[in-house]
C-alpha cells in the first residue's frame, strides 16, 4: 500500500547500514539497496577452516573425518566440524527460504516490493516481540513514504520443505491472512523515502 509520512520503527542490528541509522536522516530506498535478506543468497558457501586457519570446502573436511579411524579423532576438533555443519545447513535452510520468497514475488506478486531490497519494519505493537527475536539493541522511529507491505514471520516457508514446496508456500507470505497468531508476528517491508526522526532505546 502506499504510505505518506507514516510513522513506522525499525530495530537495528549493528554493524548492518549503520552509517544509515542517524537522527534525522534521509535515504532512499529501492532494487539497488541489498537487504540482509538480500545477502543471504549471493553470500551461501559452504567453506569451513582448518585448525591452520585455511578455508577450504565442508564436505572435503568432512570426507577427512570419516575417512579417519575414529578412535584417531579430536572431539574438540569434530564439535568444531558440528557447529560448521549446524551454521551452513542453517544458513541453507534461509537461503533456500528467501530464493522461494523471490521466486514466488517475482512470478506471482511482482508489485510489491523484494524482501531482498526493502527494509524492514514493525509498527508500535510489535517493538518489543522483535526487538527480544532480532537481539537488536537500537530502536528508530522512522517516517515513511513509498510502498509498504505487512506480512508475517509465521507465514515465512518452512525449513522442511524442498525448494519447489517452498515457492508454493511462499503465497502465503505475499498474500496474507491475519489470523491472531499471524497478526502476532506481524513484519512490514518498505521501498522509498525513510527519514529516521530519532532513536527511541
Amino acid at each position: 500500500m502506499k504510505v505518506e509520512n507514516k510513522i513506522m520503527y525499525h530495530i537495528h542490528t549493528s554493524n548492518e547500514y549503520d552509517d544509515m541509522w542517524r537522527e534525522n536522516n534521509e535515504f532512499m530506498v529501492d532494487d539497488n539497496f541489498i537487504s540482509k535478506c538480500g545477502r543471504a543468497i549471493p553470500d551461501f558457501n559452504t567453506i569451513c577452516y582448518n585448525t591452520d586457519g585455511e578455508k577450504g570446502s565442508l564436505a572435503y573436511a568432512i570426507k577427512y573425518y570419516l575417512e579417519e579411524e575414529i578412535e584417531h579423532q579430536d572431539p574438540e576438533v569434530m564439535r568444531d566440524l558440528l557447529e560448521y555443519v549446524y551454521m551452513i545447513i542453517s544458513n541453507a535452510n534461509r537461503t533456500k527460504c528467501e530464493m522461494a520468497l523471490e521466486i514466488c514475488r517475482s512470478n506471482y506478486f511482482s508489485s510489491l516490493p523484494s524482501r531482498l531490497h526493502s527494509i524492514w519494519g514493525t509498527d508500535k505493537d510489535g517493538i518489543e516481540f522483535w526487538r527480544h527475536k532480532l537481539l537488536g539493541s537500537d530502536v528508530y522511529e522512522l517516517s515513511l513514504t513509498g510502498e509498504l507491505f505487512k506480512s508475517s514471520a509465521i507465514l515465512l516457508p518452512n525449513d522442511n520443505l524442498t525448494l519447489e514446496e517452498s515457492i508454493k508456500q511462499a503465497e502465503y507470505y505475499w498474500n496474507p491472512v491475519f489470523i491472531p497468531e499471524a497478526e502476532k508476528k506481524k513484519e512490514y517491508l518498505f521501498q522509498g523515502k525513510v527519514l529516521v526522526k530519532k532513536k527511541l532505546l
